[in-house]
């Protein structure tokens, strides 16, 4: 397993994928990419060649546990339309026995801060968050994120998609929090 860690938190560490991650990926089938369900571990193994599961405007991480070493969860991120100049990001804690512990909060806001650090060229993120998920919503504001309105029946489910709330968070919001008296949020 690689152990080379893109940032570290208090209580977990976010890092590329690795092909020792594909057992827990395949059980989750959109944890790491949406446009593509990853079910299959031989289908894990062919992308993990071919791209590493990284490439310019899309890729997925893994959310460790600090103390175990123990895959929690994964965030992705992707181009969020060719006429915007923002990434979309999701997130998951795969154990609903991890959740409420501040996993996510933590692990969206060092993804969140590493893009923004390493990719300049991108001056928005944002989530979509289905409306009914308050315990997601009160993540993405923890985060610095900001809530911009509702897409209606963008969500994805099947059938009727459920209405979601977008958040955002641009370069100019990390540009001041890094300069900011109080510091990072």
């Amino acid at each position: 397993m690689s152990t080379d860690s893109l940032a570290t938190g208090t209580s977990i560490s976010i890092r590329k994928i690795a092909p020792c991650d594909f057992g827990m990926i395949s059980k989750f089938e959109f944890s790491v990419s949406i446009a593509e369900p990853h079910s299959d571990t031989k289908r894990l193994a062919q992308i993990y060649a071919e791209t590493a599961m990284w490439r310019k405007e899309s890729g997925a991480v893994a959310i460790v546990e600090n103390s175990t070493q123990r895959m929690i969860g994964t965030l992705q991120y992707y181009r969020s339309a060719p006429c915007i100049h923002g990434l979309e990001i999701g997130y998951l804690v795969h154990n609903p026995d991890d959740r409420r512990k501040g996993y996510a909060a933590q692990a969206l806001r060092l993804f969140s801060d590493f893009l923004f650090s390493t990719k300049s060229n991108f001056y928005r993120q944002q989530l979509i968050i289905e409306v009914w998920n308050t315990a997601s919503w009160k993540v993405a504001e923890r985060c610095g994120f900001v809530r911009e309105g509702v897409l209606r029946s963008c969500g994805f489910g099947e059938g009727d998609p459920a209405d979601c709330f977008v958040y955002s968070r641009t370069q100019k919001d990390y540009s001041q929090e890094l300069t900011s008296a109080n510091g990072p949020g």
